[in-house]
């Protein structure tokens, strides 16, 4: 087993937690998700990352049925399905990032409840869990905002 904490951590459900802590398998899979309320102490064997730390997911589709929803923020996320059977997280942030362009006023946690959530209603997409982890470096901590730098890299 390994634990791995950041300065935030995206839980399975989408929640972030503020200097969270992972437990994962060495298959790469969660084992167990710990909300330190913020408060972060040193544990034997935990590895400190600076960023953001999420669990490796796709969307896949599983409806052939898309509606279209009215609200400018939704109709943005769903003109990038296109035909579009499955979104990995590399393409989930890349569409989060050209999002907060768009929307500077919403932080990373509501763009990407906001994708999935719009992905999962208009475009008939479910949520896959993907063994591995992957940390987004380079985005405003403070504000939780994409920047231009905002990267992701695979940690395990």
């Amino acid at each position: 087993m390994r634990k791995f904490a950041a300065n935030y951590l995206v839980s399975e459900d989408g929640v972030f937690l503020k200097n969270g802590i992972l437990e994962a398998g060495e298959d790469g899979f969660a084992i167990k998700y710990i909300d330190t309320k913020g408060d972060l102490r040193e544990i034997a064997q935990l590895t400190f990352l600076n960023g953001i730390l999420m669990s490796g997911c796709r969307l896949k589709k599983t409806d052939a049925a898309i509606s279209h929803p009215n609200q400018p923020l939704e109709s943005i996320i769903m003109r990038h399905l296109a035909a579009k059977i499955q979104f990995s997280i590399h393409e989930l942030i890349d569409l989060g990032k050209l999002v907060q362009l768009q929307f500077p006023e919403i932080n990373i946690p509501e763009i990407l409840n906001k994708i999935t959530s719009t992905l999962q209603t208009y475009g008939g997409f479910s949520m896959e869990s993907q063994p591995g982890f992957f940390l987004l470096s380079g985005a405003d901590l403070v504000n939780l905002h994409f920047t231009t730098k905002s990267r992701l890299k695979k940690m395990l």
